[in-house]
């Protein structure tokens, strides 16, 4: 199983309507909202690393109101 963390910068004012849509897409176990350099951190978690990475360029990155992500790959 891979996981990552994905810290996530959005739109002001969308972060509300980005976190419930991110909420819903497989593979994403847990969204935060955070204060700071970044507005919200996703957990994803799949079999593969490539499937982390399906989901994170052709889904979460793919949400209207997401400006830029920052992802971490857990190797341990």
């Amino acid at each position: 199983m891979t996981k990552a963390f994905v810290l996530i910068n959005t739109d002001s004012g969308l972060e509300k309507l980005v976190h419930e849509e991110i909420k819903s897409l497989e593979g994403v176990r847990a969204v935060y909202d955070l204060y700071g350099e970044y507005d919200l951190m996703a957990i994803v978690e799949q079999e593969t690393d490539k499937d982390v990475a399906g989901v994170v360029s052709w889904a979460l990155r793919k949400i209207k109101g997401i400006r830029s992500t920052n992802t971490m790959v857990v190797i341990k």
